[in-house]
């Protein structure tokens, strides 16, 4: 019989040091680094996430516009007659067209006007404006799944930003992340007993660097899969037990609402689609074609046949559609108008991942870990396995 060496004592600790530290790696490899570091194609490495970025970027984009996104529905809602701020931007622009007409279009007849006749102008104007408003709004509200591709915007916004689609788990996964790091802890430090009670009765040098390399592979499988497992709670005598993510579904759904609609659905970045490319082309459609109506009830009233002529109307709309082709869209506060629904995209998204079930839910964060699990898992073992030789040569004098 050897004699106790009070060393062993420490195997427990350091099991637990091994399954923290593997785990602690694995999640940082799973993010990190955002570009391949090293030789390619064989030595280096690229975080799992940024790495395999087009696929899951693809995988969100199908999710979000499949199950939790109706772009129709969000703008369906948009309320014409209780409306600040579209009273707002009625407001500003039926000044501009006053203000254009008093100072450019028809200077002399509107300083000779009668005050009710200036009156009359003011509530044709603002009627007109209104109606065209929500013309374009309508217009734009029942072809909005055309005008924005939800899709395509999401995938776009995470391949042009590759550390974004991180950036998105870590807010949303951030207790998982943790829970794999901490789980290595303990469940490292109970196989930790084990190894210790092994090496007591059995203190061979192999011992340690075997069980360093279980400690570092099951507590990194094992920390991956009870994140999801098991999907449906299941009771185990006192214990309710259900995958950490699959439990704070409700919870995740508010946090990967407030990223998705905050930093990639934006008013902004709608902004930016509906004024690039087709987008403008067919947004300018729409608003010469309400220039043209507009312009066609002033030709017809009356009233305004005695401030100024067909000819300068004429003028006066070329003019205009001038402007309207050649403005900077994202300044156009009847497209911002629009734009800014874009605000009810939160609800919506928290309300239908809110509502899927485990299976489809999980499939937000499991195919992270899937494709380079096992690359995650081994690497654990080969760190636990060389933690594992350094015990036997630091604290028991080698494999002598």
């Amino acid at each position: 019989m050897h004699d106790f060496n009070p060393l062993v004592l420490l195997i427990p600790f350091i099991a637990g040091f091994i399954g923290w530290f593997t785990n602690w790696l694995a999640v940082k490899a799973t993010l990190y680094p955002v570009e391949f570091v090293g030789i390619p194609p064989l030595f280096g490495w690229q975080g799992v996430i940024p790495k395999n970025a087009e696929h899951m970027s693809q995988s969100f984009s199908v999710l979000i516009r499949d199950k939790l996104v109706d772009m129709e529905k969000i703008f369906a809602n948009i309320d014409h007659d209780d409306n600040e701020e579209l009273d707002k931007v009625v407001e500003d622009v039926a000044q501009q067209i006053i203000r254009e007409f008093s100072t450019n279009i028809a200077p002399d007849s509107w300083a000779r006007a009668r005050e009710k006749l200036r009156e009359y102008i003011n509530m044709l104007v603002r009627r007109n404006v209104r109606r065209v408003t929500v013309d374009i709004l309508d217009r734009m509200a029942k072809e909005a799944g055309d005008f924005i591709d939800i899709g395509a915007n999401v995938r776009e916004a995470m391949l042009e930003d590759r550390a974004l689609l991180g950036r998105v788990l870590i807010e949303i996964a951030g207790p998982e992340f943790k829970f794999i790091e901490r789980s290595g802890l303990w469940f490292g430090f109970l196989f930790g007993v084990i190894q210790m009670g092994v090496w007591i009765i059995y203190p061979a040098g192999w011992v340690l660097p075997a069980a360093g390399f279980l400690v570092g592979y099951i507590t990194n499988w094992l920390a991956l899969n009870l994140i999801f497992e098991p999907r449906e709670p299941k009771q185990i005598g006192p214990f309710r037990i259900q995958g950490v993510f699959i439990k704070r579904q409700r919870e995740v759904a508010a946090s990967f609402a407030d990223v998705i609609a905050g930093r990639v659905l934006n008013a902004d970045n709608m902004m930016q689609h509906l004024s690039e490319g087709p987008n403008r082309q067919r947004v300018l459609d729409i608003l010469e074609g309400q220039v043209e109506e507009s312009m066609k009830e002033y030709e017809r009233d009356a009233m305004v046949a005695m401030l100024v002529s067909k000819e300068k109307l004429e003028e006066a709309k070329a003019d205009l559609l001038d402007r309207v082709r050649n403005a900077d869209m994202t300044s156009n506060s009847q497209i911002k108008t629009f734009a800014d629904q874009s605000h009810h995209i939160h609800s919506q998204l928290e309300a239908n991942l809110g509502a899927l079930d485990a299976d489809e839910f999980s499939g937000i964060l499991r195919p992270v870990f899937q494709k380079d699990e096992w690359k995650l898992v081994l690497a654990g073992g080969v760190i636990g396995t060389g933690i594992g030789a350094l015990q036997v040569v630091v604290l028991f004098g080698g494999f002598g």
